[in-house]
């Protein structure tokens, strides 16, 4: 394998990682709630004063096959934090240590900023594996925390 470049992402790279989110979407069984475009994912990461997330790229030869997107939070117990939005790889690039890369710059960046790193990942995600292994905690097992939401049409409800 051609080596694995990690770079920041840039406005450029958009196109190719909303790409890769719809992908993402698919392998998820979700592709039905993906309701942003590349245009939005410019807007919010590029050309706003306060940027709303942080992305790399995982490319070869030029051409991107992964990418991950993170914001900074606050945490009222610790401060800063990392949330891990998304992290995929090109199903062609897995096992090849391109979606730890990716995972370690972000990681890298949690540290840096002194907080935590907090993640979703899907049950049947065989991914959950990799993250224990670097000494990931599962929340809902250990500390009883569940992911909860309001989508559009609940916030809608609300106020009607």
């Amino acid at each position: 394998m051609t080596a694995v470049n990690i770079r920041p992402a840039k406005k450029e790279d958009m196109a190719a990682v909303f790409n890769l989110i719809k992908e993402l979407a698919d392998f998820e069984k979700m592709s039905d709630q993906v309701r942003i475009n590349e245009k939005v994912l410019i807007k919010d990461g590029f050309e706003s004063s306060s940027p709303l997330f942080t992305s790399y790229v995982a490319e070869i030869d030029n051409t991107i096959i992964g990418y991950a997107i993170y914001y900074i939070r606050y945490c009222t117990w610790v401060g800063k934090s990392v949330f891990l939005q998304d992290l995929y790889v090109d199903p062609n690039y897995r096992k090849q240590s391109v979606g730890k890369k990716l995972f370690c710059q972000v990681a890298k960046d949690a540290y840096e900023i002194g907080g935590q790193l907090d993640f979703h990942v899907l049950s049947w995600n065989p991914a959950i594996e990799f993250y224990k292994g670097v000494g990931a905690e599962d929340l809902t097992n250990n500390e009883q925390w569940h992911l909860l939401r309001l989508d559009q049409l609940a916030l809608t409800k609300l106020f009607e």
